[in-house]
């Protein structure tokens, strides 16, 4: 089921095995970048969502203040949500994948669920549904 598709950013459920997939098509404005964001974190909410990937492979470097928005504002939200796993696939911007490296280790928000980063789609969603976390 497709829930959100624009030219920045395609998210579809997978029912069956119940995994969200966010594929970032490139650039987008500070809005629709923090839009995007908390419509993932609803999604999961309204549909608990075990499972989720990010690819990330077509995400620009974010600005400073998306970057910081990201770690200190959205990350509260997101060590909350319901997840069992969350499987990336990195992008392929050096300073965006630094970026999402700082988001992951965040010491003040540990993230309570199994993340594994990916090259591929393919990987990061068979590992999704192999064993059941």
């Amino acid at each position: 089921m497709v829930c959100f598709d624009s030219e920045y950013l395609h998210v579809e459920l997978y029912e069956e095995p119940n995994v969200l997939v966010t594929q970032w098509y490139g650039k987008c404005t500070s809005q629709q970048y923090r839009e995007a964001l908390l419509k993932f974190n609803s999604y999961v909410r309204l549909y608990n969502v075990a499972y989720a990937i990010a690819d990330r492979r077509l995400l620009p470097p974010l600005s400073k203040e998306d970057a910081e928005w990201t770690v200190n504002d959205f990350l509260e939200l997101f060590v909350k949500l319901p997840l069992k796993r969350f499987a990336v696939i990195n992008s392929f911007d050096e300073g965006a994948a630094e970026r999402y490296n700082q988001f992951i280790s965040n010491k003040q928000h540990p993230i309570p669920f199994e993340v594994q980063t990916f090259e591929d789609l393919t990987s990061a969603y068979d590992w999704l549904v192999s064993v059941k976390a």
